[in-house]
């Protein structure tokens, strides 16, 4: 065990390669700190405890709150984003906050399912599909969460199908392909209609999202006025069904 954590924190300290640690620096040390001291109690704690113990000690580093359902979501969001400080969290949070209440309702029962009691979906390469959207203005934070939560409605009852559903509690949904697109794609309304046009590989208890050529045909798309008016039709319905969720909160 102590031969395990020694070979993890060599591994992490020689990310980014370079002279010396390039990744293992005073920004990312304490994160790597906490998920050395949770592993710690490996032998005496329960794996659930260990998991959310991590998220709560970064909530805890970075001061955010951790008392909803919500909260615990979204510091697995900012975890997954790589956030490292209020500036960031802000980000996330605005983009969370332009989303509508069932949008935010799926993306919490996601991100809370932890694979052992519950049956969950592990999105291999998030963190780099949320940075590359970070990076692509015309895409950003906000759409790709309408996006995921899309691909998580269209993804479910085709998993449930799988002859391992019953059995597996963790299924890993492989967004390599999704993450160059969002690098890659130059018009919006393209990229948010395109779950429609992805396909699905099963291969035992793991599934590969294909873009497709109908998506890959796309990327360079001008994001014409139409396309934009297409966007803004859907924003508009989007904050009022938030100022209708708003209104029904406090009436």
């Amino acid at each position: 065990f102590h031969f395990y954590i020694l070979f993890l924190l060599g591994f992490m300290s020689g990310l980014a390669a370079g002279q010396g640690s390039r990744f293992m620096n005073a920004t990312n040390a304490p994160a790597v700190i906490s998920g050395v001291m949770m592993l710690q109690q490996l032998l005496h704690a329960t794996p659930r405890g260990i998991y959310w113990g991590f998220i709560s000690a970064r909530a805890t580093a970075l001061r955010l709150p951790q008392q909803s359902a919500e909260d615990l979501a979204l510091m697995r969001l900012a975890c997954l984003s790589r956030v490292q400080d209020d500036k960031g969290y802000k980000e996330l949070r605005r983009a969370w906050d332009s989303l509508g209440s069932r949008e935010q309702a799926v993306l919490v029962d996601h991100f809370l399912c932890d694979g052992l009691e519950d049956r969950a979906l592990v999105l291999e390469f998030l963190p780099a599909c949320m940075a590359n959207a970070k990076t692509n203005s015309l895409v950003g934070l906000t759409i790709l969460l309408e996006v995921l939560v899309d691909l998580l409605s269209n993804l479910w009852p085709t998993v449930l199908s799988m002859p391992m559903a019953d059995t597996t509690q963790m299924i890993a949904v492989d967004l390599s392909d999704m993450s160059d697109f969002i690098a890659a794609v130059q018009n919006r309304f393209v990229f948010q209609t395109c779950v429609s046009r992805c396909k699905y590989h099963f291969a035992g208890d793991r599934v590969r999202v294909e873009m497709t050529g109908g998506n890959w045909g796309r990327t360079n798309d001008p994001d014409t006025d139409m396309t934009s008016l297409a966007y803004i039709v859907k924003d508009v319905l989007m904050k009022q069904q938030i100022m209708e969720a708003y209104i029904m909160r406090h009436s």
